[in-house]
C-alpha cells in the first residue's frame, strides 16, 4: 500500500454483509473498493441483521464463501464469541450477538463491542472513521475516534437523519448514494455532502447465465410498495395467468402480500403464476431468472441500488417515480407515476387504473422481443455507470481528500 493513502476503520452496527440491509452492504462495498486501490481497511461490527433472529449469521457467512475464525474465549469484558475472517481485502472483527437486531444489542454488548473499537482505535490507528448509525454509542465511538486525531466519514443512507443538531462536531464529511438525497438533506437542514453512486461488487450480483423468464419483486414490504403489487400480481394474474411473478421475501414476505390481497377483498393465493423466495446471499442468484424487475416503492428511496443492480444484469428495471429510484435508472428502465396518496400507510391495495400502465408494459416486455432485446441494450450501456473501473477513481480521490 502506497504511505500517503490513509488508513480506514469502518464501524458498522451489524454484519457488514448483511443480505437485509443496503446500507450496510453499501458500505463494506466501498470499503473492499478502497482496499483493492491499494487503502488499508479494517472493520468491524456485530452479527446482528436487521432480518432479525430469522438471520443466521454463520449460515449467511458460508453462503458468501467467509469462514470465519471463531474466538470463544471468555475473559473479563469477553463473554460473547468473536468472529475474525477476511473478505475482499478488508479484515473484519466482529462481535456475536446472537438474535438480535442492529437496533437491540447495544444495552447488553455494548461494553463488549466499545473494547473491539477501542483496541482498533489503538492497534490500527485509523486516518478515517467510515460509519453510520444514531444512538449515543455511536456519538461516542465518533469523539474518542476524533480525540485520537482520525477524520469521521458519516455514510448517509437515508431519511432518519432528518434533525438540524444531529450533523455535530463528531462528523467531519458526509458521503450519500444519490443527487436526490444530497439535495433532500441540503433543503432540509442545510447540510452540504457528497453524492457518489453506490459501488455493487459484481461477482456478487452479476449472474453467469441468464434465463429471462420472471418478473420479479424483492421484498414485498408497506414501503416497497405492497399494496401496489397486490393488486398488479391480481390484475396481471386474471388477464395473464401465463406471466410469471416471483416476490422475493425480505422484511416483507409473501404473508404479507396474501394479506394485503384479502384487505382489497381478492385472494392471490388461488394464482399459480405468483413464485415466492426467502431472500438469498448473493443477489445475482435472483437476477439469473429475472426477465425485467418491478420497484413500485411508495417511500422516497435514498437510491434504488436493485435497480442499479438489474442494470448490470443488463435486466431493465420498472420502477416508481420516488426518492432516487429515477436517478438510479440512468435513463434505462421505466420510471412509473404512482398517485401522491399512495405511500406506506396506504391500507388497501390500490385501484386497477394505476396498475393498468405496469401491466401494459409488463404484457409488451413479455411478447414483443425487439422492444424487450432493446430495453436489454440501454440497461447494459447505463450500467457503465455502477462499474468498479467508473467508480474507483471518485471514491480514491474523496476519501483522499478527507485525509488531507
Amino acid at each position: 500500500m502506497s504511505s500517503s493513502l490513509p488508513r480506514v476503520l469502518l464501524c458498522l452496527p451489524q454484519m457488514p454483509q448483511d443480505p437485509a440491509s443496503g446500507a450496510a452492504r453499501s458500505l463494506s462495498t466501498i470499503c473492499g473498493l478502497l482496499a483493492a486501490s491499494g487503502f488499508d481497511v479494517r472493520g468491524i461490527g456485530t452479527t446482528a441483521s436487521e432480518g432479525g433472529a430469522n438471520a443466521d449469521p454463520l449460515s449467511l457467512l458460508l453462503a458468501l464463501g467467509i469462514h470465519p475464525q471463531k474466538d470463544s474465549a471468555r475473559s473479563e469484558g469477553r463473554v460473547r464469541s468473536e468472529l475474525r475472517y477476511t473478505h475482499r481485502g478488508v479484515g473484519y472483527h466482529l462481535l456475536h450477538v446472537g438474535a438480535r437486531t442492529p437496533w437491540t444489542w447495544e444495552p447488553i454488548h455494548g461494553r463488549q463491542f466499545d473494547r473491539i473499537f477501542d483496541e482498533a482505535l489503538r492497534d490500527f490507528r485509523p486516518d478515517i472513521l467510515f460509519t453510520f448509525g444514531g444512538t449515543p454509542g455511536d456519538r461516542r465511538r465518533r469523539e474518542r475516534a476524533r480525540r485520537q486525531g482520525a477524520k469521521v466519514v458519516f455514510g448517509l443512507r437515508n431519511e432518519g437523519y432528518l434533525t438540524s443538531d444531529f450533523f455535530d462536531d463528531t462528523i467531519d464529511a458526509v458521503l450519500t448514494p444519490s443527487q436526490f438525497l444530497s439535495d433532500l438533506y441540503r433543503r432540509a437542514i442545510g447540510l452540504e455532502s457528497t453524492p457518489i453512486p453506490t459501488p455493487i461488487e459484481l461477482a456478487d450480483v452479476v449472474a453467469e447465465d441468464h434465463d429471462p423468464i420472471l418478473f420479479t419483486m424483492i421484498n414485498p414490504s408497506r414501503e416497497k410498495g405492497v399494496m401496489v403489487v397486490a393488486r398488479l400480481a391480481e390484475e396481471l394474474s386474471v388477464r395473464r395467468p401465463d406471466i410469471p411473478l416471483l416476490f422475493i421475501e425480505s422484511r416483507g414476505s409473501g404473508g404479507l402480500l396474501v394479506a394485503a390481497g384479502l384487505a382489497g377483498g381478492f385472494d392471490l393465493r388461488r394464482h399459480e403464476n405468483l413464485m415466492f423466495s426467502p431472500s438469498v446471499p448473493r443477489p445475482k442468484d435472483i437476477f439469473a431468472p429475472t426477465r425485467a424487475l418491478l420497484v413500485p416503492s411508495v417511500w422516497q428511496e435514498a437510491f434504488g441500488r436493485v435497480a442499479a443492480e438489474a442494470l448490470l444484469n443488463g435486466i431493465p428495471p420498472i420502477v416508481s417515480d420516488r426518492g432516487g429510484l429515477p436517478e438510479a435508472c440512468n435513463g434505462a428502465g421505466f420510471v412509473m407515476p404512482l398517485p401522491p396518496e399512495v405511500t406506506p400507510e396506504t391500507e388497501h391495495p390500490v385501484e386497477p387504473e394505476v396498475v393498468a400502465p405496469w401491466i401494459e408494459l409488463i404484457e409488451r416486455l413479455e411478447g414483443d422481443a425487439a422492444f424487450y432485446a432493446e430495453e436489454v441494450e440501454r440497461a447494459r450501456q447505463a450500467s457503465a455507470a455502477y462499474r468498479p473501473e467508473t467508480l474507483a477513481p471518485r471514491y480514491v480521490e474523496y476519501f483522499g481528500n478527507i485525509a488531507d
